[in-house]
């Protein structure tokens, strides 16, 4: 199934549209063979074949967008697989939300200048470019060497914001 266009109810916020939007792109990849998380704790939306696809979707009318992709930590503990995702940008004219662009990407392949490690949790990772997402250059191995440098500036940073709030 090509996915175009989904019709929403008239008061649909931007969170039921990407659920409609989530709910058919998996019910399609479960129509050939994918398969539904077994939990609601998993990293996926759906595990098609060897990958593990998590759906992200983007009005591309609203200004601000900054999705959350996954925790730093579970991203570590989970290196070893195949985690993909699915970029879906739509637009919403007369009551359908238009699907405007759909991209799939293996973490690995997203360039660092369009993520950003931001405060919850451990560390959370955001896209915080989201259209036209440049691919990182370097191999899976080097773009996870390179998680682990961000993962450590980012705690540097959290020392010194909280030893200042300590010291206040």
């Amino acid at each position: 199934m090509y996915l175009d266009k989904v019709d929403i109810p008239t008061n649909a916020g931007q969170r039921a549209i990407a659920d409609i939007i989530e709910y058919q792109l998996v019910e399609d990849l479960v129509s050939k063979g994918g398969r539904k998380p077994s939990s609601v704790r998993t990293i996926e939306d759906v595990m098609y074949k060897d990958k593990y696809i998590d759906i992200k979707t983007r009005d591309i009318d609203r200004e601000f967008s900054m999705p959350n992709l996954i925790s730093v930590d579970r991203l570590m503990k989970n290196k070893d697989k195949h985690i993909e995702y699915k970029l879906v940008d739509y637009q919403v004219r007369d009551n359908i939300a238009h699907i405007v662009h759909m991209e799939d990407r293996p973490i690995w392949t997203i360039c660092w200048s369009a993520m950003k490690i931001q405060n919850l949790g451990l560390g959370q990772l955001q896209l915080v470019k989201t259209s036209d997402i440049p691919y990182y250059k370097g191999t899976k191995e080097e773009w996870f060497i390179e998680l682990r440098i961000q993962m450590n500036a980012f705690y540097k940073k959290q020392i010194i914001k909280f030893e200042k709030l300590i010291n206040e």
